[in-house]
């Protein structure tokens, strides 16, 4: 994965998310982001308002969370440019929209990264690509929204809201391209649109792809960076733009250690010792990821 889309993202907890994203960055792969076998239901799950925030569609018109009262329920599906999983959905998601109009939603999209121009122009040629004509938004006001970017580690990721803007059953983590999981997405609507309790579920996990490997990889470091979220955040605070950039040709993780050195008077012995131990893990990890790699470009 290319540093530079590990790295950018809006504000330090943000870089986390891409940092920690289960997908691979080759717009050309047929990757998939994939997750065990799980099931969502929202029959007991406590009521969650979608935090607000501030932004701008594709078209540079403003936007916030009335976006939400458009439709009975709005599907969020977050992801950035550089996600093969996310880009390779997007003709089923344009597809799969048309069919989600009929029942009264609709699917938007947000890229997490698009935040100046040429990255904003870069995401607009691949919709473009993809033939994917579905609305996109950019959130870049409201703290509580960014820290809720933060905390998606794996793209592309989907969440349902209603039209009062309540998040519906737990997030969809992986594409959305099976058929099965769309005809269980559009019965959770009717429920909603009901105004019964919703009980149906939708399976998570999808079939076997060229980088399921790397995709599990990937989440095996989201889970390191995310059992010390906090210091890690501290770490990636003190990278700026240019020494991301200008590490592009180093291993991931002898970036990470020179980052750690250079700061480590910011650190306590404990904390330094956490970070060690953390990025031999992920030296471990970054090795198993070259060789999956290697194997999926055969």
């Amino acid at each position: 994965m290319n540093l530079f889309k590990r790295f950018t993202l809006v504000g330090v907890a943000a870089v986390m998310a891409v940092t920690l994203a289960a997908c691979n960055n080759k717009k050309e792969d047929k990757a998939t982001s994939t997750t065990s076998t799980t099931t969502t239901t929202t029959e007991t799950a406590n009521v969650e308002a979608f935090p607000k925030f501030k932004g701008k569609d594709f078209d540079g018109k403003d936007v916030d969370e009335s976006l939400f009262s458009k439709n009975e329920v709005t599907l969020v599906n977050f992801w950035f440019n550089g996600c093969a999983a996310c880009v390779n959905e997007m003709p089923a998601l344009e597809k799969f929209n048309k069919k989600l109009k009929e029942h009264g939603a609709e699917i938007v999209g947000v890229n997490v990264e698009a935040t100046d121009e040429a990255t904003l122009k870069d995401a607009k040629d691949i919709l473009s690509k993809q033939g994917a004509t579905y609305r996109n938004i950019v959130i870049n006001g409201g703290d509580d929204a960014k820290a809720y970017l933060a905390k998606i580690f794996s793209f592309p990721t989907t969440v349902m809201v209603d039209k009062n803007g309540n998040i519906v059953g737990d997030p969809l983590v992986g594409n959305l391209e099976d058929e099965k999981k769309q005809e269980e997405i559009i019965k959770m609507i009717e429920e909603v649109k009901s105004g019964s309790a919703v009980t149906t579920t939708v399976t998570q996990g999808q079939a076997a792809g060229a980088n399921d490997e790397l995709t599990d990889l990937y989440a095996k470091e989201s889970e390191v960076f995310g059992k010390h979220q906090d210091l890690w955040n501290k770490v990636f605070a003190t990278m700026s733009k240019d020494q991301i950039e200008q590490t592009q040709n180093l291993p991931y993780d002898e970036v990470l250690k020179s980052q750690v050195e250079a700061n480590k008077a910011s650190f306590s012995e404990d904390e330094l010792k956490t970070l060690e131990e953390d990025i031999k893990m992920i030296s471990e990890i970054e090795k198993q990821i070259a060789e999956a790699s290697a194997k999926a470009s055969k």
